[in-house]
Parts: C-alpha cells; sequence; structure tokens
C-alpha cells in the first residue's frame, strides 16, 4: 500500500518537546507530510523541524492543544489527519492498519491505534467525565477491532474532512477534555469511533514537555477549568459541587507532603475550577 497515495499529514503540537520529539520524527516515513506546531517558541524545535524537513508553526504564544491542532490541520494537504503526541513512536505497519481500517470501516467517524508504553504496556482509554458511566467500557482490553466510547487524545487518525464537519476542536478548552469532546461530536453527528487492534503506537508519556513545578502548575489550572468548562457544555449536573470537592480531596492527598510537583498540580487545579465557575457564572 502507497502511503503517499493516500494521502496522510500528521499534525504534532509541541510545547517544550524537542527532548521527546527526534525518536517519532525517525518512525515516521519521509513520504509523509508533518506539521509541527510549536506553542513554545523553542529555538530548538526550530533546529528539529529544519533538520527533518517539517512544516513548522511556530505561535507566539501559547494558543493552547486543540487550538493548535485546528491551525496545523487547516495548513495539512492530506487526506487524513493523525493527531499524534510527541513523545510516540509510530511502529511497523501502524499507518497501514489505519488506513485499511478506514476502508473496512466507513461509517466510522474517527479512529485510535492500540497505545502501548515503553515496556509495550497497553494503555487504553475507557471512560470520560463527559460520559455516563453506563458508557464506560470495561476493564479489559480489547483483543480485536472494536467501536468504543471515547478516543485517546495521544493518537487520534481522523479523514480531514470528518475533522471539519464538526469544525475541529473546540478552541475554547485550552487543555484536556478536547478529546472527549470531539470524540462525543463526531460519534453524534457523523459515525461510531473505533479502536485498531493491529495498528500500534508507542507513547512514552509524560514527556511531552517538561516535567516541573511551572508546567504541572499550568497543566492543573487548564485541567481543573477544561473539566468544568466541558462538563458544563455536555449538560452535566452539580458541577460546581463536583470539581470543588474533587479538588478539596486533591489538595488534602498525602502526596501532597511528598511532591512539590504535584502540590503545585493539584493547587493550581482548584483554582482552575474556580475560575470556570466564575467566568461561567453559574452555580449548578
Amino acid at each position: 500500500m502507497s502511503l503517499l497515495k493516500e494521502s496522510i499529514s500528521f499534525v504534532i503540537v509541541c510545547y517544550k518537546s524537542s527532548e521527546a520529539l527526534k525518536l517519532l520524527l525517525l518512525s515516521i516515513p519521509k513520504e509523509i507530510e508533518v506539521i509541527l506546531v510549536d506553542n513554545s517558541q523553542d529555538e530548538e524545535t526550530r533546529k528539529i523541524s529544519d533538520a527533518y524537513d517539517c512544516i513548522l508553526i511556530q505561535n507566539k504564544e501559547n494558543i493552547g492543544y486543540g487550538s493548535a491542532c485546528n491551525l496545523g490541520a487547516i495548513k495539512a494537504t492530506g487526506n487524513y489527519l493523525f493527531f499524534v503526541n510527541p513523545d510516540s513512536e509510530i511502529q511497523p505497519n501502524a499507518l497501514e492498519e489505519l488506513i485499511k481500517a478506514v476502508k473496512t470501516y466507513p461509517d466510522a467517524s474517527a479512529f485510535n491505534p492500540k497505545i502501548v508504553n515503553k515496556v509495550g504496556k497497553q494503555s487504553f482509554k475507557r471512560r470520560s467525565v463527559l460520559l455516563a458511566k453506563s458508557e464506560w467500557m470495561s476493564r479489559t482490553f480489547p483483543i480485536s477491532d472494536s467501536e468504543v466510547s471515547v478516543l485517546s487524545g495521544a493518537a487520534i487518525f481522523i479523514k480531514k474532512e470528518n475533522f471539519l464537519k464538526v469544525s475541529g476542536f473546540d478552541e475554547e478548552i485550552f487543555l484536556y477534555h478536547e478529546d472527549d469532546d470531539i470524540s462525543i461530536r463526531l460519534k453524534n453527528e457523523i459515525g461510531s469511533l473505533m479502536y485498531v487492534h493491529n495498528s500500534v503506537i508507542k507513547h512514552i508519556g509524560g514527556s511531552s514537555s517538561s516535567r516541573n513545578k511551572s508546567i504541572a502548575a499550568i497543566k492543573g489550572y487548564h485541567m481543573g477549568r477544561s473539566r468544568v468548562y466541558s462538563q458544563k457544555k455536555h449538560n452535566h449536573k452539580a458541577v460546581t459541587i463536583k470539581n470543588v470537592t474533587l479538588a478539596m480531596i486533591q489538595i488534602f492527598s498525602p502526596e501532597m507532603l511528598f511532591s512539590e510537583r504535584k502540590r503545585a498540580k493539584y493547587i493550581s487545579f482548584l483554582k482552575g475550577v474556580l475560575a470556570e465557575i466564575n467566568l461561567s457564572g453559574f452555580s449548578r
């Protein structure tokens, strides 16, 4: 199968991700278009982009994950978009299996490959805070291609036309739950979400950006804001009570005593929850 003929564009959002990025770029066939969207103004990312013949969009400020994905999608010339975290590695035949799945399941709206960590253990997203518990999947990993309730944002493969039909990622979501939100919209407006068992990517995890307390605080804040915003958007009840309670449980957890990074994350999560509640002006 000619991947060039199938016209795939990788869209990779970076935030101080240069340490993780090279391994991913080495694993992508040279004929594939690669678009790097850098939210960190990182000079090293520019050098890597030049060395690996990528298209680079370097934003003047951090515009968030979904907005960066949308910019990359607009620039992409491929018929298919593959949104992949920078701390990943594409395994042999992964792209061929995804293309095969698109043709096998023509009514599906988007796809996840099998995602494994650096030691080969599978990671599988079976639930979402935006879904009712009745829609959560079992703890058993699928052993073949399967319809799923929600997609993992670590690696989403989608026809560009489907992505555009739902207007891409919601740009009001800066970071976190944007994959849950687009999954629900794709499923409701276009068709099922599919897991492709024989397409494998390795996701190292935790190294898409630097692991320090300042990055943890940024992530925690936007995790709190996004959780409130997206639950409100999808008509959840008791959003304020649930999220303030969760934040307090996190803050008073034993982990707070031993990790400065987690303290920064959990305190910022509460700040994000309160900021979105105040911004939204609702009390559900």
